[in-house]
């Protein structure tokens, strides 16, 4: 048999990666600021779309950041066979966000698996 002889904590990022992931797989919707279009920034390395997991979250963000967007829900059906295909086309990149304004940058293939398999998932 063989033993572990150290644990290493994860570190908190990746705790943060885990959990928000986690959260995602099993919240069904997601939410985005919206002002006759989407809200997009940009980050030293990419284009981002951000969104939340949750419609306070969007919109203490908007207040702080941008006062004429208003959080916008959007599902899964309407996030991957509309806004999804744009953003790809466009090279945005979808992002994450949380409270604490950390930004979690996700892949279409990391969008689906997590955010699209939830309509997938049996629960006996």
């Amino acid at each position: 048999m063989s033993q572990i002889n150290q644990l290493q904590p994860i570190s908190t990022d990746l705790f943060f990666k885990i959990k928000i992931l986690k959260t995602m797989m099993y919240c069904g919707v997601l939410w985005g600021l919206y002002n006759e279009g989407w809200a997009m920034t940009k980050d030293a390395e990419d284009c981002i779309f951000p969104f939340w997991l949750n419609g306070l979250q969007a919109h203490k963000y908007a207040k702080k950041h941008w006062p004429n967007y208003t959080p916008k829900r959007i599902t899964p059906k309407d996030f991957e066979n509309s806004l999804l295909p744009t953003l790809t086309r466009l090279k945005v990149t979808p992002a994450l966000c949380n409270a604490s304004n950390k930004k979690l940058k996700l892949t279409t293939q990391q969008m689906r698996h997590f955010f699209f398999s939830t309509q997938q998932i049996n629960f006996a």
